[in-house]
């Protein structure tokens, strides 16, 4: 009869802690798409204003895509266009997209830092690919930012619109 109700009583036990697993499961869940949305507004809003700055009149935006694989979330950055159709940036995205996409992913990383580091971008022809017609659009972009985020940009290039850039 001990036998009996020392089963029942340890199945209630495993049944409590199995709720008790689910409840912390979906407490994690929960936290977990709270940070993938506060990356998204951070890193997304960052890449997406510097696109926007420079390419204004292609309407494109960053986001970042998370996806539960191999029992891990991954993420992957993706380029949407106005219509929200998802860009291949090896394929379609000429004009220096990528360039300006990659400088806006390492000024958000800058201002994601803890400790806050010096607020330093040293950089190397970052914006090589960018078309003549859109370097004034970076330029502006860069002083703007510069200015906004309290950032020292150091840049190395050959480009001669930006070689007289200047920011304190």
């Amino acid at each position: 009869m001990k036998s009996v109700e020392n089963s029942k009583s340890s199945i209630d036990d495993l049944r409590d802690q199995y709720e008790a697993a689910l409840a912390a499961k979906e407490i994690v869940q929960q936290i977990s798409m709270e940070c993938q949305e506060a990356c998204q507004k951070r890193i997304g809003y960052v890449v997406t204003r510097c696109l926007q700055a420079v390419f204004g009149d292609q309407a494109l935006k960053f986001l970042l895509v998370f996806e539960r694989k191999r029992g891990q979330t991954e993420v992957r950055g993706v380029l949407v266009d106005a219509e929200g159709h998802e860009l291949d940036p090896l394929q379609s995205c000429g004009g220096g997209i990528l360039d300006v996409a990659a400088f806006g992913l390492r000024l958000a990383c800058l201002m994601l830092q803890r400790p806050q580091p010096a607020r330093v971008l040293i950089l190397d022809e970052p914006f090589r690919f960018v078309s003549s017609h859109y370097r004034s659009n970076v330029r502006a972009l860069l002083s703007e930012l510069s200015q906004e985020m309290g950032v020292q940009i150091i840049m190395v290039t050959h480009i001669e619109e930006f070689m007289d850039f200047e920011n304190r």
